[in-house]
């Protein structure tokens, strides 16, 4: 058969498509059910090769062992958000109660932060992320009068603000080398970055990228990035409370993946610490109110 040029170009270029949503796109299958009969999953975070998370909705702090989850720690009106994990075992941001809480891993409470050193007080505390240094910075989301702040624990145990003025902080997350701490401002669609200096400090505020500019939604449908961990490549794993799964991003801001699974809400993820695994969150609004949530596992979709 003689070749037709124009049959050529178009093959190629269907080629071409289909290679690039092999490269930005998974679907949801390989995706299994870890935990099943949760509310609102949260706070995934692994304490040496053992995951821990929250149910926001019970106020539960879990513990992940084979596909059952383990209460090991309970406090009326937490509402449990993000963990983060310390050399004392893990400490709690309870976003209801406007408070962090330094638990074991055995779940026993050693400590209760309610203000920050100035006597300042943590409005809607949400997720935290560790430094080399023995530090902690963690999210105070805000309310109507109070803007999403971030606050920076360092090793001697002082509270600082160290960024304000976002609309709603969220998950955030420190690069490898220690320089740059990201921040999702979950009701302005975008990821924040920060220069962090050698005490902690943020400076040179800029805005990452904008999730509308990387991925695509249906007409009326809001993006909405919620929880952040990032991998030793410096690659950002953004939980989408609103937008189906999660994104991969790349530390120069570009579209690795865009996971699809099912549920309406993935709040927070974990990256297994050989790097093979993702652990998601995954909820759904129940009818008559209420919530119906399941911890997912995939495959890390870009590997290690």
């Amino acid at each position: 058969m003689t070749p037709n040029p124009l049959l050529n170009t178009l093959l190629k270029s269907c080629v071409s498509m289909l290679a690039l949503g092999a490269a930005l796109g998974a679907s949801a299958q390989g995706a299994a059910v870890v935990v099943r009969g949760l509310q609102f999953p949260e706070g995934t975070v692994f304490a040496g090769n053992t995951l821990y998370f929250v149910d926001y909705a019970t106020s539960d702090v879990l513990r992940l062992g084979g596909t059952k989850a383990e209460v090991v720690w309970h406090r009326d009106g937490c509402g449990p958000n993000g963990l983060a994990a310390t050399p004392a075992g893990l400490l709690v941001a309870c976003y209801d109660s406007g408070s962090l809480v330094q638990i074991s891993l055995e779940g026993k409470a050693a400590e209760v932060i309610r203000s920050d050193s100035q006597g300042h007080p943590l409005v809607a505390p949400n997720d935290l992320a560790t430094d080399a240094k023995g530090g902690i910075y963690f999210t105070a989301s805000g309310d109507a009068s109070t803007p999403g702040k971030v606050f920076y624990r360092n090793a001697e145990r002082v509270v600082r603000e160290v960024a304000s003025g976002i609309n709603y902080s969220n998950g955030l997350v420190v690069s490898p080398d220690g320089k740059r701490l990201y921040v999702a401002e979950s009701r302005a669609a975008r990821l924040l970055v920060y220069a962090i200096g050698g005490d902690g400090a943020l400076s040179d505020r800029r805005e990452f990228v904008k999730l509308v500019d990387l991925l695509e939604s249906s007409p009326g449908t809001a993006l909405t990035p919620d929880g952040v961990r990032i991998d030793r490549h410096g690659n950002l794993f953004v939980g989408l409370y609103r937008g189906g799964g999660f994104a991969v991003i790349s530390p120069s801001a570009k579209l690795l993946r865009k996971v699809e699974l099912p549920s309406t809400h993935h709040a927070n993820l974990a990256i297994s610490p050989d790097g093979k695994t993702v652990f998601v969150t995954s909820t759904d609004d129940a009818p008559g109110g209420g919530y119906r949530g399941e911890l997912l596992e995939v495959a890390n979709p870009i590997g290690d």
